[in-house]
C-alpha cells in the first residue's frame, strides 16, 4: 500500500469532500476519486459513505483512519529519528522532454529549503530509457508518455519490469510554432488545422523518441521519411530558438504553460490527426515509498496539470 494514500484518505475525512481534498492536495478530483476507490478495493470495504452532505467515514472507515493516522505519526517519528545534520534533499527522476514537467520541477526546486544540501537528478529521455532507469534503481520516479494505440503494450511492459504506475493525465498534442508562422495566422482567423496542412513546413522532432511519429505520407512506396523535412534535436532549449527564428518550422508537443509561450513568443494551436491521444504515466517500483521530496514534486506536478486542464 502506498503511504501517500493514507494521507489522501485523511484529507478527505478532514474536508468531508473529494473536491476540497483534491484542491488542498493540488490534485485533479477524478484522480483522487480513483485513488480512494483503489484503496477501498484493496481493503475490501468502503472507507467513506457517499451522501448528499459529502464524504463521511463508514464504521470500518473510522477504524481504518485511526490506524492510518497512527501509522503516519510513527512514520514521521522514524523520519525524525533518522534525520541528522547530514540530511539533504534528494530526488532522482527520469521524464520525457515536456515543458509542463520542467515547469513543475522548477516550482519544486523553489520550494526546497536552501539551508541543507541537496542531490537532485532530473533527466529527460525517452520511454524505454526511463523504464530501464527506474527498474534498475538509477531513478526512483519516472514519467512515461504512451499513445492510446500502444498503451496496453506499455503497461504490460511496466508489469514485466515490476513497476507500478499512476495515470497523470491524458491530452491531445498541439502544434507549437512561431506567432509569425502562416498556420498560426490561419488558426487565429478561425481556420481549423489538420496534419495535411503541415506538409510544406519543417518539423522539429526529438531524435531519440521511439513512439509512433505523426506522418502525412501519401502512401507512395518511398523510403520511410523521404518526403519529410525534419530537424532532430535532443534537448528542449534549441527547439524554442529554432521555432522563434524560423517561422517555417513547427513541433508537436504536449500542452505548454501560457507564461512559457509568452516568454518565448510562441503559440500552440490544436491540429487534427488520427491517433492524437496520449497519456503521461507516473511510474515507480512496486513497494517503493515516496520520500518527502517525491511527494512535494508530485504535488507540484498535479498542480501544473490542473492549471493546464482548466
Amino acid at each position: 500500500m502506498n503511504f501517500s494514500y493514507l494521507k489522501y484518505a485523511i484529507e478527505v475525512e478532514k474536508t468531508g469532500s473529494i473536491t476540497k481534498a483534491a484542491q488542498n492536495l493540488y490534485m485533479n478530483q477524478p484522480h483522487l476519486s480513483k485513488i480512494i476507490r483503489e484503496l477501498e478495493r484493496d481493503l475490501g470495504c468502503p472507507i467513506f459513505n457517499r451522501t448528499s452532505r459529502g464524504m463521511t467515514p463508514s464504521p470500518k472507515g473510522e477504524e481504518f483512519l485511526r490506524y492510518a493516522k497512527s501509522i503516519l505519526v510513527q512514520m514521521e517519528q522514524i523520519e525524525s529519528l533518522c534525520s541528522s545534520n547530514t540530511a539533504r534533499h534528494e530526488l532522482r527522476i527520469s521524464v520525457p522532454r515536456a515543458t509542463y514537467i520542467a515547469s513543475a520541477f522548477t516550482s519544486f526546486i523553489k520550494e526546497l529549503s536552501r539551508d541543507i544540501p541537496m542531490n537532485i537528478q532530473y533527466r529527460e529521455t525517452n520511454t524505454r530509457e526511463t523504464i530501464t532507469a527506474v527498474s534498475a534503481k538509477a531513478c526512483d520516479l519516472g514519467i512515461i508518455r504512451t499513445q492510446t494505440l500502444t498503451e496496453a503494450y506499455d503497461k504490460k511492459m511496466l508489469a514485466e519490469e515490476n513497476l507500478t504506475y499512476e495515470d497523470l493525465w491524458s491530452f491531445s498534442c498541439k502544434i507549437l510554432m512561431s506567432q509569425a508562422h502562416p498556420l498560426a495566422q490561419s488558426a487565429a482567423q478561425g481556420q481549423t488545422l489538420n496534419y495535411l496542412m503541415l506538409e510544406d513546413y519543417i518539423e522539429i522532432i526529438h531524435g531519440d523518441v521511439n513512439s509512433p511519429s505523426f506522418t502525412y505520407d501519401s502512401g507512395e512506396k518511398n523510403p520511410a521519411g523521404s518526403g519529410r523535412r525534419t530537424i532532430s534535436v535532443y534537448e528542449r532549449g534549441s527547439q524554442f530558438q529554432l521555432l522563434k527564428a524560423c517561422p517555417d518550422t513547427y513541433m508537436w508537443t504536449s500542452p505548454i504553460p501560457l507564461n512559457i509561450l509568452t516568454a518565448t513568443d510562441l503559440v500552440q494551436r490544436p491540429c487534427s490527426i488520427p491517433g492524437n491521444r496520449y497519456s503521461d504515466l507516473l511510474i515507480y517500483r512496486n513497494g517503493y515509498r515516496f520520500s518527502r521530496e517525491d511527494t512535494l514534486f508530485i504535488q507540484c506536478l498535479h498542480r501544473m496539470v490542473s492549471q493546464l486542464s482548466e
